[in-house]
């Protein structure tokens, strides 16, 4: 008898320490349970022209088009909000959406504290004059006597015209008159009512402002490097993030996203695979 409860103490022994040593089963990442449950929630910020934007009522443009395409590769419902930008970075973190679509760029500080995904576009920044001032507004490099309009708090745009208006004092064609603006309505308005001369800011916005007054703006032409813009998941959901890269990849080599580009920018752009995240992104 006390041999019997022996062998069995050893054989409870062992089963205890086999459960203990064995492999924990597999959690199901953020794409998994995304497909199971068979939707999916996106937040966007709806007003950055021709990314997406708002139009009868409806979320159009440029990532719409991809994101679409995407959905339905997934065969998943979408769900897509619009989200003021204050608040669109803290929803992803307090899970109120799965992912970000919208035009971000990959700055270091948000590639540290978010997976992007590989680029949807590059932007670049530019000038913007008033049409039918060629003759004296010339060149993104001449902005002598010129008065040009920024806006602040620092932005991406902001910092490429800084560094951009450096280069051109060893040339004596820097601006010495830099006038800043809380939003880019209200230096476009500054624009037409010829308190500045030019406007620096990214392209996208620039046309976005041709677009709603045509007869008011137009390009004088793009300078410094091009910036990256790509979506965001949290970085635990890096998962979702590579499912994401391999759709863009796919409509990228089948040149959905250069007609796309054509269509809503007016010129196609080189999507890389790597080498676009900032040092210490995900």
């Amino acid at each position: 008898m006390r041999n019997a409860k022996s062998r069995a103490a050893v054989l409870l022994a062992l089963i205890v320490l086999s459960a203990l040593s064995a492999p924990a089963p597999a959690v199901g990442g953020a794409f998994e349970e995304m497909k199971k449950r068979g939707s999916v929630t996106v937040g966007t910020e709806a007003a950055s022209y021709p990314f997406e934007f708002i139009q009868d009522e409806k979320i159009v443009g440029y990532n719409k088009e991809v994101l679409d395409k995407i959905i339905e590769a997934w065969g998943v419902k979408l769900t897509q909000l619009d989200v003021p930008f204050a608040g669109l970075l803290t929803g992803l973190t307090q899970r109120k959406y799965d992912f970000v679509a919208s035009n971000l760029f990959m700055t270091p500080e948000r590639a540290e504290k978010y997976a992007f995904t590989m680029p949807t576009a590059a932007v670049d920044t530019a000038l913007a004059r008033r049409k039918g001032e060629a003759a004296r507004v010339k060149s993104v490099d001449d902005m002598s006597g010129l008065i040009v309009g920024v806006v602040v708090p620092p932005s991406v745009s902001y910092t490429a015209f800084q560094k951009h208006n450096e280069q051109l004092k060893a040339s004596g064609k820097a601006s010495t008159d830099v006038r800043s603006f809380p939003s880019s309505p209200e230096m476009f308005v500054a624009l037409a009512n010829k308190q500045i001369d030019v406007a620096s800011l990214h392209v996208p916005g620039i046309l976005g402002a041709m677009r709603r007054l045509p007869d008011k703006f137009e390009l004088v032409g793009r300078y410094g490097t091009s910036y990256w813009s790509g979506w965001l998941t949290r970085p635990e959901d890096t998962d979702l993030r590579d499912a994401l890269n391999v759709e863009i990849r796919k409509l990228r080599d089948r040149g959905e996203l250069a007609r796309g580009q054509m269509k809503w920018f007016g010129y196609s752009m080189e999507i890389p695979d790597s080498g676009y995240l900032p040092a210490g992104g995900k």
